[in-house]
């Protein structure tokens, strides 16, 4: 009885050691990962049209330059601190948006399936109001020089107004402008920054200096000084202005930046307008926490559009049409190997049934 026994051992040993090499021979290299996602203040008036009549001011360097480390779209990040935050879905973290900037959304995604424009605009937007809310919690508009701006690439032109970084200053330069008037905020850069999205022959009216030097001073002596600078348009650039509320009316946008006032100058973020909120309370607190509110936003945002675009690229959200029909081709090829297989193993299978069968007598399914 020894030798029958002995004889099974063996067999069934090279069976186990055959099924062991058949199935992990030939194996189909892995193919590309699919990337997971894991009441409005108006952003500027242009004064009537008789208003513009001037030449530009000659003293540019009272024009607002940013930073010469200005962001570009190639190396587009964030701080730290917001790379950190999760996301409101899976593969929808900060660093993960981030990460997939020029991949699954942005201006130059190539041919890739990426988010419709209107999505990625919404979401350069939300980044240029962060760093606006950053800038307030610094009291810094020059913080917006750290994004990138106006560009042309792949035959696409983004203009200074549609940038990150044109979205920054023509937020923050509102709320820092009246936080500098209100005497919250004291560098004279941030009136300056305002100025420098006038239009230049609504800027050649004014004396940079002077106009700042009076909004230093209050409300009052802004009025005085503007209002020999705009006689004929004052009633218009009053309501611009919205520090008197007396004087709005009906005017809804008038009615909005004075709400803005009133909450900076009594340091009540409570009072400013919904999209003002998170800036407010960070420039009235001075620190960046109430930010965190816009980036939780821009998460919803981004899960929201990449639950789409998932659907609409078949499962290959970011990808070209050229990694698309590779990853299909080794997904092929990885089936047909593990069909090839998987006849192997069931040959071998059959041939040792039928052996045990020969050797012991006995009956084997």
């Amino acid at each position: 009885m020894k030798k029958p026994i002995i004889l099974v051992v063996v067999v069934l040993a090279g069976a186990l050691a055959a099924l062991k090499y058949f199935s992990s021979r030939n194996q189909p290299p892995a193919a590309p990962p699919v990337q997971a996602p894991a009441q409005q203040v108006p952003e500027g008036v242009a004064l009537p049209e008789g208003a513009q009549d001037y030449t530009a001011p000659t003293a540019s360097e009272y024009v607002y330059v940013p930073s010469p480390n200005q962001g570009t779209y190639d190396s587009f990040t964030l701080p730290p601190a917001a790379m950190s935050l999760k996301g409101a879905c899976e593969g929808g973290s900060i660093k993960e948006i981030m990460e997939n900037h020029g991949r699954t959304w942005g201006y130059f995604t190539g041919r890739r399936v990426a988010f419709s424009p209107k999505k990625s605009q919404e979401i350069y937007t939300q980044i240029g109001d962060y760093y606006a809310c950053l800038s307030a919690a610094r009291h810094d508009i020059t913080m917006c020089g750290e994004l990138p701006g106006d560009a042309e690439q792949d035959g696409i032109t983004v203009t200074l107004g549609d940038s990150p970084l044109g979205r920054c200053r023509d937020k923050a330069g509102i709320f820092l402008f009246k936080g500098y008037v209100a005497g919250r905020v004291k560098e004279q850069s941030n009136c300056i920054g305002f100025l420098s999205s006038w239009h230049s022959r609504d800027m050649a009216r004014v004396s940079p200096p002077d106009f700042c030097a009076s909004a230093a001073q209050g409300p009052e002596k802004l009025a005085a000084y503007a209002r020999d600078k705009f006689s004929d348009v004052w009633g218009s650039a009053e309501k611009m202005m919205g520090f008197s509320r007396k004087v709005c009316g009906s005017d809804a946008a008038c009615l909005a930046n004075n709400d803005l006032w009133e909450g900076i100058r009594s340091g009540r973020p409570d009072k400013c307008p919904p999209a003002y909120a998170p800036h407010c309370a960070a420039l009235i607190q001075k620190t960046q926490v109430p930010c965190a509110a816009i980036l939780t936003n821009l998460s919803k945002t981004y899960c929201a559009a990449y639950k789409d675009l998932v659907k609409q690229g078949g499962g290959y959200p970011g990808y070209t049409p050229e990694e698309v029909a590779e990853d299909l081709r080794l997904k092929a090829e990885k089936r047909a190997e593990e069909e090839r297989q998987r006849r192997e193993i069931e040959a071998v299978t059959k041939d040792v049934n039928t052996r045990l069968k020969k050797m012991t007598g006995v009956k084997t399914d």
